[in-house]
């Protein structure tokens, strides 16, 4: 084995126990190498070279405007934005070019952002994932499941790779309070989906870093709780050294810190040579004289990294729902008059039993496990589940019988009538009439209106896992 080989193969199994150890999932911040890699979108002087070559107002080459603002790319953005206006405008009712909602905004430099939002849709339709020359890498990068996404990058390829991950765009996510949940795209710098929102000339990043503390602050959880992976920035990126700046602030360290759950992975163009060891840690100049250290990996090619940070997961859509739905139960201003199973609640919080529901070995246990979460993650509000689920099996007995002082074995038998009658076992699972965790169960109104039925003896309907059920069967 290499040098190099060594070198990568440790880094990656230290990152791999680190996130173990960690016990939560790493937040990846993807730059614009990213999207260069597999869309093979433009560098920012690549974009703006194209946007002074397509526009016949401008009659100087790139290079004119690298002089006239001295390299400063956000300010040559700033220049074009007049000459994409005239252009838009004299060309007013070209909806090829460009399409009559533009010329209802206000914004001056929106004719450019659909300009360079019109290029990255155009390199997105080319994108075939299955022809692609890194397929394979791709494949990997599909399988996995981090908490969330932030991305500086306006194109629509987190999208694709993520389809359960729902996307955040530019000041929505400081203004959403479920932009820090799980399985979000926080894309902190606009998108094509919403040209106006997209960060590119000088006015936009001065609004930006102005702004920008506040998001730093409404991330703060995520840069202390979870592994955090760079992907697709150069370490001259301004925009990392401005966020590990406020992160710096935040965590009011005097000298140079070691951030250790920061990992910096850089991109070779060039494979690296075996007989190479690059180092572990970097340090990050982040302005004003001060720098942090962060963890560092170099590497030429990703599918290595991408296997190193695959973690087995629940799909993340249930994962969505029940972070909801216990937000929802917490921030409820009817908390304290909750009518509802507590035990079931308190199942919640202990977390190997949490667990269990996902882990159960049978297929049958596992499906089960599944009626179970679905059940309980699709509650919406608390005091949905207060009026669903109201009655211990006495007091449904009690309403059954209107009243009477019965046992909880008739309601028990009128329910095993049920299952004669139609095989349906209305206590095996969780649905729309009964509820059980851990040995408790809960019923709801709707099984009373059922069982009043089974006592007269009359004809019923029972709606579960989606279907109609009669009783007697139509014929």
């Amino acid at each position: 084995m290499s040098n190099y080989d060594s070198y990568l193969n440790s880094s990656l199994e230290y990152l791999k126990q680190y996130i173990a150890d960690m016990k939560s999932r790493p937040i990846f911040f993807i730059g614009s190498g990213f999207s260069q890699r597999y869309i093979n979108s433009p560098t920012w002087f690549g974009l703006l070279k194209q946007l002074v070559e397509d526009n016949p107002e401008i009659g100087m080459p790139m290079q004119y405007f690298i002089q006239e603002h001295n390299g400063d790319y956000a300010k040559i953005a700033s220049e074009l934005v007049d000459y994409y206006r005239t252009y838009a405008w004299k060309n007013h009712g070209d909806e090829e070019k460009f399409p009559p909602f533009l010329f209802e905004s206000a914004s001056r430099s929106i004719h450019l952002k659909y300009k360079i939002a019109s290029i990255l849709i155009d390199l997105m339709e080319q994108f075939v994932a299955e022809t692609h020359e890194l397929h394979d890498e791709i494949e990997l990068i599909k399988k996995l499941n981090p908490q969330a996404i932030i991305t500086t990058n306006y194109d629509n390829l987190l999208e694709m790779l993520f389809p359960k991950y729902e996307a955040i765009v530019g000041q929505q996510v400081i203004r959403q309070k479920k932009s820090t949940n799980i399985g979000h795209i926080l894309k902190i710098h606009g998108s094509v989906e919403d040209c106006d929102s997209i960060v590119i000339e000088q006015e936009d990043y001065d609004n930006f870093f102005k702004k920008q503390i506040y998001l730093i602050a409404k991330l703060f959880t995520y840069f202390m709780e979870h592994p955090i992976i760079f992907i697709g920035y150069s370490l001259s990126d301004e925009n990392i050294k401005s966020i590990l700046y406020n992160v710096k602030q935040i965590i009011d360290a005097e000298v140079e810190p070691m951030i250790d759950n920061m990992w910096f992975i850089d991109w070779s163009r060039e494979p690296t040579n075996p007989d190479s060891t690059p180092p572990r840690e970097k340090s990050i100049p982040v302005g004003n004289g001060e720098s942090v250290r962060v963890n560092y990996i170099k590497l030429h090619t990703y599918d290595k990294l991408y296997e190193a940070l695959y973690q087995d997961s629940v799909d993340i859509e249930f994962l969505k729902q029940i972070e909801e739905t216990v937000y929802n139960v917490v921030k409820s201003d009817t908390i304290t008059n909750l009518e509802v199973d507590i035990a079931s609640l308190r199942y919640l919080t202990d977390r190997e039993s949490l667990l269990s529901t996902f882990t159960l070995p049978s297929a049958e246990d596992e499906q089960a496990a599944t009626r179970t979460l679905v059940t309980f993650a699709h509650i919406n509000d608390p005091n949905q589940l207060a009026l669903q689920f109201t009655l211990t099996a006495t007091e449904l007995c009690e309403r059954v019988y209107d009243g009477e002082r019965k046992y909880w074995s008739y309601a028990y038998d009128l329910i095993n009538s049920v299952y004669r009658q139609t095989g349906i076992n209305l206590r095996s699972s969780n649905n729309a009439y009964h509820v059980y965790m851990r040995g408790v169960s809960r019923f709801s109104l709707e099984m009373v209106s059922l069982l009043k039925k089974v006592k007269e003896m009359e004809p019923y309907v029972i709606n579960i896992d989606g279907r109609e059920i009669s009783y007697p069967p139509e014929e």
